[in-house]
């Protein structure tokens, strides 16, 4: 049993670390990666010559397409609060506002209470209560250094995805 979990673990770390690689080259956070690169590639295509999708090849054959998105336009008439001092003058003072404010409470109630405590509040209809839970397990954690599994897989692991890992020609 106890080498059958060993055996898993290092393919998990092996496929923990490969997947980490990926989601470094494709993240589309702010980043200096190669999704970065090519999504301003593509962007400068547009700004050139309106292209919005390129089809995607590898070795030469079609394997999908690759595309800008774009949000919806917006044209509508919406409300803005200009002045905070009125907005909480009408949500107190009138049925329509309180009717309003009742509504997102009811939606926000852990924020109201959570918000009312941490001021040292203890506001009108609440109640303390003693809350225990008992420990139990909530997932797993696995921390994985991707250059040293490339290290320890050696000549195992594809020249292709050692350099996805950063580690060359692994040894």
């Amino acid at each position: 049993m106890e080498n059958n979990i060993k055996d898993m673990l290092a393919q998990l770390a092996l496929a923990d670390a490969v997947s980490k690689a990926v989601g470094e080259m494709t993240s589309t956070k702010p980043n200096d990666n190669l999704r970065a690169h090519v999504d301003s590639a593509l962007l400068d295509l547009y700004e050139n010559t309106g292209a919005t999708k390129m089809q995607v090849e590898v070795n030469g054959e079609e394997v999908g397409t690759f595309s800008l998105t774009f949000t919806k336009p917006v044209d509508e008439t919406v409300i803005v609060c200009r002045d905070p001092r009125k907005l909480v003058n009408w949500l107190r003072t009138t049925d329509e506002g309180k009717d309003t404010l009742d509504a997102v409470i009811g939606k926000a109630m852990g924020d109201v209470l959570k918000a009312a405590k941490g001021y040292g509040f203890f506001p009108d209809g609440c109640a303390m209560e003693q809350v225990c839970e008992p420990k139990r397990v909530k997932g797993s954690v696995l921390k994985v250094d991707k250059l040293k599994v490339a290290q320890a897989m050696g000549k195992q692991l594809p020249s292709a995805v050692a350099g996805m890992l950063d580690a060359g020609e692994v040894e």
